[in-house]
């Protein structure tokens, strides 16, 4: 049975997928694109509805492959520039105090301001799976990464067994109301904060149930110095918080190394990785790993050394753009992430950028045939940038440079915000 046909139409339309198209219209069949074309071609195309966009730049909804949406209520209580270690000594202070009605409210902030910057699917890394319900209530896609930490492997029963309660006895892929989609993940912290054998039953269990893997990798100098000689600062907050193993064998190594010696990297999505080498490099490539760079929280917490981008996309390594959270990061904007990258690798094209925002964050959260795209075949998650100028030339050039909120934003088929 035929379901309700909606025509858009607008002065430019960035597929993605392929080249701009001006004067362009999209059909949408309930929450599919069926068809994607000039105006002129599609005049006479039978529907239900049209939807007047004229004026505005359509693409595909962004993602950001990387938030902490629970902490979002984070946001300017936790001063710049203290240690990694300081920092983290806050977060989990705070994060220890928030309820569950905190937590919620959190949340939904979160993505109401993802929503209003044209993010409609997101990688979220949750300790307590709930951002699944809220994906749900507001109509995007997503993948819940349960993360957990446990470096004192006597932890490791007792953090499997949570884990496992968390995720719904359900297939990993959850259909929910209107066509969205909510996929659980796992997310073991990172290599310093979990143990060898959490992190390899935790990775084994992810594979064998169809779980997407994401983990942070190689984010901060204290994390090198830890994994490859076992002293520094990351040492002390261990046997600070009461986790330390005075077994752990010191791997003597990259991350990178260390997680691939224990076989836990084949296609998992690699926070961060702000720190490799040129052997970590061919690794991640012979792995398949997807890399989540967040330029906002390398500024704010004022990182100074060059991130390895060129070299990960010289690789053709998989390479998407998160926010990380409002504990590390001025605010939840891939517009603001997208022209960061600019600023930092003015060489690299913007229509690079816009993939890396878009098709390639769909790779990293596992919804690379689903969104990022506007291509016959892929749900219709669609995001309007109004053109404040007359005429323009570039459309591509113009969203990267000068686009920060979205007027029009549809996923699934449905609107979720149109001013």
């Amino acid at each position: 049975m035929k379901g309700k046909i909606v025509k858009i139409e607008a002065d430019w339309v960035l597929p993605v997928t392929s080249p701009p198209v001006k004067d362009c219209a999209i059909i949408v069949v309930d929450d599919v694109i069926t068809n994607v074309g000039e105006k002129r071609y599609l005049s006479k195309f039978p529907c239900d509805e049209i939807i007047d966009c004229s004026g505005k730049i359509l693409l595909p909804g962004l993602i950001n492959a990387h938030a902490h949406l629970e902490l979002t209520g984070f946001k300017g209580k936790i001063k710049r520039g203290l240690s990694f270690t300081d920092w983290a000594r806050e977060v989990v202070s705070m994060r220890n105090s928030y309820n569950e009605n905190e937590i919620i409210s959190s949340i939904k902030n979160g993505l109401d301001e993802l929503i209003s910057s044209g993010v409609t699917a997101i990688g979220d890394f949750s300790q307590t799976g709930i951002t699944a319900r809220i994906f749900k209530e507001k109509g995007l896609k997503g993948t819940v990464f349960l993360e957990f930490a446990g470096f004192n492997p006597e932890l490791k029963d007792q953090r499997m067994k949570v884990l496992k309660e968390k995720i719904p006895q359900s297939p990993p892929l959850v259909k929910g109301g209107g066509g969205d989609y909510v996929r659980f993940g796992i997310a073991p912290h990172s290599p310093y904060s979990v143990s060898r054998d959490l992190l390899k039953e935790s990775y084994k269990f992810a594979k064998n149930k169809g779980f997407p893997i994401a983990i942070h990798i190689s984010e901060i100098p204290e994390e090198v110095e830890f994994i490859k000689g076992g002293s520094g600062a990351m040492r002390g907050l261990l046997t600070e918080f009461g986790v330390w193993d005075d077994d752990w064998k010191i791997p003597y190594s990259t991350p990178v190394c260390y997680l691939e010696g224990l076989g836990i990297l084949k296609g998992t999505t690699g926070i961060h990785l702000n720190i490799v080498t040129d052997e970590d490099i061919r690794i991640l490539k012979e792995n398949d790993v997807s890399v989540v760079y967040c330029p906002g929280s390398n500024r704010w917490f004022g990182r100074n050394w060059k991130y390895p981008l060129r070299e990960f996309l010289n690789n053709d390594i998989n390479v998407a753009f998160g926010t990380d959270s409002l504990a590390s990061n001025e605010c939840l904007n891939m517009f603001y992430e997208m022209r960061i990258v600019k600023e930092n690798f003015p060489d690299i094209d913007n229509n690079t950028i816009l993939r890396m925002a878009t098709i390639n964050g769909a790779k990293a959260i596992g919804f690379e045939d689903v969104t990022g795209g506007i291509a016959v075949g892929r749900k219709a998650d669609i995001i309007g940038v109004d053109v404040k100028e007359s005429s323009i030339t570039d459309p591509v050039e113009y969203v990267i440079n000068m686009a920060e909120r979205v007027s029009f934003a549809m996923a699934a088929g449905k609107i979720i915000k149109d001013r």
